[in-house]
């Protein structure tokens, strides 16, 4: 009884944090906005405890800050895109690295999966092209069996794609689509040398993308 309860209980948490971490990302929840606990149960339709746990997990992972006065959600920010994508390059190149030499039959049939969903996809589809780089994302990091890639990358990914999700044109997305579908068939062929060219390019975009907002706030 107690084993189905905590089985139940981390199941319900782990929806919530998918939840909310996708409304944080696609902006739903106002970037910068206080928000209190029992609002997200009602928007999430959970109870106080799943929620608590996935707020808990979001904080960690930068797309919450949990305080007296409620959550807080982060401001956009610019310049704190860039110190994340100081750490993205590095780790990313790492796990696709580690992802060539580790993967399993069941890592590149869900690599497969993705590619599958992303290459059709229309370009003005922001919420479907973020649920598919959180695919990406978390499916290299698995790959690389390492779990503190995995870990490290969580940090970086929800707030850097949230930014882009903010800024993003249709032909923005329609760039990143065709570097992370040859990102991802460099990865089903084996070749390390595609998947690492490729998210190096996409790195210099994004500080290119980043530096164009900083201009035109300016």
């Amino acid at each position: 009884m107690t084993q189905t309860s905590t089985s139940s209980r981390k199941t319900k948490a782990e929806t919530a944090a998918e939840m909310l971490e996708a409304a944080i990302v696609n902006c739903d929840i106002e970037p910068g906005s206080i928000v209190a606990e029992a609002d997200l149960m009602e928007m999430l339709d959970l109870g106080r405890t799943p929620v608590r746990e996935a707020l808990v997990r979001l904080s960690s992972e930068n797309l919450v800050r949990l305080g007296r006065a409620g959550i807080l959600i982060p401001e956009l920010n610019a310049m704190t895109m860039l110190k994340l994508l100081e750490l993205r390059e590095p780790i990313e190149r790492l796990s696709i690295q580690k992802a060539v030499q580790r993967h399993n039959g069941a890592d590149m049939e869900r690599f497969a999966q993705i590619l599958a969903q992303l290459e059709p996809l229309p370009n003005n589809d922001r919420t479907g092209f973020m649920d598919i780089l959180r695919q990406i994302h978390t499916a290299l990091a698995e790959a690389s069996k390492n779990e503190f890639i995995l870990s490290t990358m969580k940090t970086t990914q929800g707030l850097s794609r949230r930014f882009w999700r903010y800024f993003a044109t249709d032909e923005d997305q329609q760039f990143c689509t065709e570097l992370y579908c040859a990102l991802l068939q460099g990865l089903l062929s084996g070749d390390a040398g595609i998947p690492i060219k490729k998210s190096s390019e996409l790195m210099t975009y994004l500080r290119v993308f980043t530096q164009r907002q900083i201009e035109a706030l300016a």
